[in-house]
């Protein structure tokens, strides 16, 4: 369980035993006042811009056991601040430490955006921390058991809720669609994943001192706890944990190796700098703006926006072999991932020009002279969009790493000030670092002093990005020089029987070598692999329903076993055949394919598309059921007659061939979606017409059945990222 999660349970828990105490959860602000009182921790309120407050909304003074917040909003907005302020005394932040917080969002969703910049910077350790307290907050104000049971049980809508509590709409129903919709974890038996004691390797690997060492972890060997004894054996030797530098390549990772570290070592943790080479690299760029003449805060743009910036710019470059005058958005976003590309392995638009010329010159056959000159106009193109990206103040991803090389590697002062501001360099995921990130490095550590990285190369996923397994053999030989290695044989996740599975396999990859075996810690289970043939294609399914519950008859109960599958089209086909033969199955699949997924954006094309295509599959819905042939009727009406869409759902008389059933389920899509327009928030029409106006939420999380759940986790999936592009703008 993570640690949104135990944050979550502790609130409620703490809900709980504050009725049980006789308080009123209505009355918020008294109720949030209580609990600071039972803690001997007064309440006060004071100005917005009270010196006290030192910018933040609230905060707590442990030495006067006081909690001050800004007299500024509902009281449940100012309950909330208590509430927040409580949750970092009960989950242990009460240090002496008096800042306080200066953003809280009550309708907090637990995992960061993956929109604009929020894809690279990952929550710091005191983010993460500040989501924790708003969720605990939330979770403390209005439980949701509690929540679920008003709406289930008791019928009252999100809106009913939140006028009667006081707080805002969004609040109420982004609690209710996570009690709704996500499984209870609370319900789940899932005990606290322990480590193992460190055996020899490990320990040899997390004291190494010096030359750059790599150390080769296959899967289940305890890589993250070997890093975890590298960073308790530097803090062990008094380095500055300022010094210590952790880098990874995705944010959950980060967060993970945060919060594993964060468990031992709090301070230390949140002085250290842990995050991706990406976000490393954009706070470069921020800090020394001014050197690589970039704005004060420049805007990351995403692949979207850089197609529009081109779009203009394209049918002017003088283009044959990528001439689209038609619909170029295509070959434009092919264009941009050779530049992208080209910034992986820090090859700038000058460079670009230089290597394509030289292309040209060797060329000799025709396939050769066409390569050339298509290298040739991305380099044209490269220039282009480098010439608007500065215009318009903005960076990319692939500027991420490849500007701060280039800083760098140009300036010695600052490199220099990152050598000693950095004493230490832990990289984690080393299979996927591509030719910047290792440039990176070597800038970082002078010959790979103090380098120490963890890796895998039969485990690279992140080839798209230039990481190959090119790289590991280098280490030591071509990169960083004389650096060292080492290699975990013991695998702590597996029985024997998978272990040698995969030891045999793995010696014969093409990364693999003799040495790729590994030992199981657990021993065997009894239970040997089994490889099965069929003579059809379409006999697979039913041969792997048939192993499932052979498993079952032996005491593998359904949540024990797994599916894995090559492709998610295939995974999709089994899932739905094994369901038809009742296997109850979890699988989600490309989110944006689920029929329920693409129900709710068939729901929402009502309002900006003037022919309402979407409305042949609304009108399978329950609630706005009609036949097809008055679906008809509103189409054909639609065609011959232009208007706004939504516009015909309150003129529905004028579509004369509409049946009883047809108008009554127009009349029930009306309802819905009345006040609503094109330029309504599609979060606010999805959580309206889930929560107030429908009881599709409601029924859902009534269900016990596998398919409803998993209908659920789409619907709440598609609701967050609409609120997600909601608040990006």
């Amino acid at each position: 369980m993570d640690a949104n999660e135990i944050a979550r349970q502790r609130g409620a828990q703490l809900h709980v035993e504050a009725v049980a105490r006789g308080h009123d959860p209505w009355e918020s602000y008294r109720f949030a006042c209580a609990e600071a009182d039972r803690r001997e921790i007064g309440v006060e309120s004071t100005a917005p811009d009270a010196v006290q407050l030192d910018g933040a909304r609230a905060v707590f003074i442990p030495r006067d056991r006081l909690i001050l917040h800004e007299n500024v909003g509902s009281s449940f907005d100012q309950a909330f601040l208590i509430a927040h302020e409580i949750g970092h005394v009960e989950l242990g932040d009460d240090s002496d430490n008096d800042e306080g917080v200066v953003e809280i969002d009550p309708a907090r969703v637990s995992e960061p955006s993956l929109v604009g910049i929020d894809r690279v910077v990952d929550y710091g350790r005191k983010q993460r921390r500040e989501v924790q307290m708003d969720l605990f907050a939330r979770e403390f104000l209005l439980p949701r058991p509690v929540v679920r049971k008003l709406h289930i049980e008791d019928g009252l809508t999100a809106s009913d809720i939140a006028t009667r509590l006081g707080a805002p709409f969004e609040v109420v129903a982004q609690q209710l669609l996570d009690a709704l919709l996500l499984p209870d974890l609370s319900e789940i038996e899932n005990p606290p994943k322990k480590d193992h004691p460190p055996n020899c390797l490990q320990r040899v690997a997390a004291d190494h001192r010096g030359k750059a060492y790599l150390l080769e972890a296959g899967p289940g060997t305890g890589k993250t706890q070997t890093l975890t004894l590298r960073v308790q054996s530097l803090l062990a030797d008094g380095v500055d944990p300022g010094r210590i530098l952790v880098l990874t390549f995705s944010n959950k990772a980060a967060g993970e190796m945060a919060e594993r570290i964060g468990r031992n070592y709090k301070d230390a943790a949140a002085a250290m700098w842990i995050g991706t080479f990406h976000a490393f690299g954009l706070d470069i760029v921020r800090r020394f703006y001014s050197e690589l003449g970039l704005p004060k805060d420049p805007r990351m743009m995403d692949r979207t926006e850089a197609v529009e910036l081109l779009e203009e710019e394209f049918p002017r470059l003088g283009l044959v072999h990528y001439r689209n005058i038609y619909d170029p958005t295509q070959t434009i976003s092919n264009m941009l991932a050779a530049i992208s590309r080209a910034k992986d392995e820090v090859v700038d638009e000058t460079q670009y020009l230089a290597l394509a010329t030289e292309m040209r010159r060797k060329a000799n056959t025709a396939d050769e002279v066409e390569a050339a000159e298509k290298a040739l106009e991305v380099s044209r193109v490269y220039a282009a969009y480098e010439k608007l990206k500065r215009k318009a103040g903005c960076i990319d991803f692939g500027d991420l790493v490849s500007l701060p090389v280039r800083l760098l590697e140009s300036v010695p002062s600052i490199r220099e000030h990152f050598r000693n501001l950095y004493e230490h360099v832990l990289v984690d995921e080393y299979q996927d670092v591509n030719r910047s990130s290792i440039r990176l490095l070597s800038t970082l550590r002078r010959n790979g002093e103090n380098l120490w990285a963890v890796g895998d190369v039969k485990q690279s996923i992140y080839r798209f990005r230039g990481a190959s397994s090119f790289n590991l053999p280098r280490f030591g030989v071509a990169d960083f020089v004389g650096g060292v290695r080492g290699r975990l044989k013991i695998n702590y996740r597996s029985v024997g029987e998978i272990v040698n599975a995969f030891s045999s396999f793995a010696a014969d990859m093409k990364v693999g070598d003799e040495k790729s075996g590994l030992e199981s810690d657990r021993g065997n289970s009894g239970n040997r692999p089994e490889l099965r043939f069929m003579p059809e294609g379409d006999q697979q399914t039913g041969a792997i329903a048939d192993s499932i519950e052979e498993m079952r008859k032996i005491g593998y109960c359904y949540r024990d076993q797994a599916v894995i599958c090559t492709g998610n089209e295939k995974l999709s086909t089994i899932a739905q055949e094994l369901e038809r033969v009742g296997i109850p199955v979890l699988f989600l699949g490309s989110l944006f394919e689920r029929s329920e997924v693409k129900d709710l954006f068939a729901l929402l094309t009502i309002l900006t598309d003037p022919r309402a295509m979407g409305l042949v599959r609304v009108a399978c819905w329950p609630e706005f059921k009609m036949p097809m042939a008055d679906v008809a009727a509103v189409l054909a009406h639609l065609h011959e007659n232009d208007g706004v869409p939504g516009e015909w759902l309150s003129n529905k008389e004028q579509i004369v061939q509409l049946s009883g059933d047809g108008l009554h389920g127009v009349a029930a899509l009306s309802a819905a979606l009345a006040g609503f327009d094109r330029q309504s928030q599609p979060w606010k029409i999805l959580a309206t017409i889930l929560l107030d106006r429908t009881r599709i939420a409601a029924q859902i999380g009534a269900s016990v059945s596998i398919a409803d759940r998993t209908r659920g986790i789409g619907e709440i999936f598609l609701s967050v990222k609409s609120l997600e592009f909601q608040r990006s703008g």
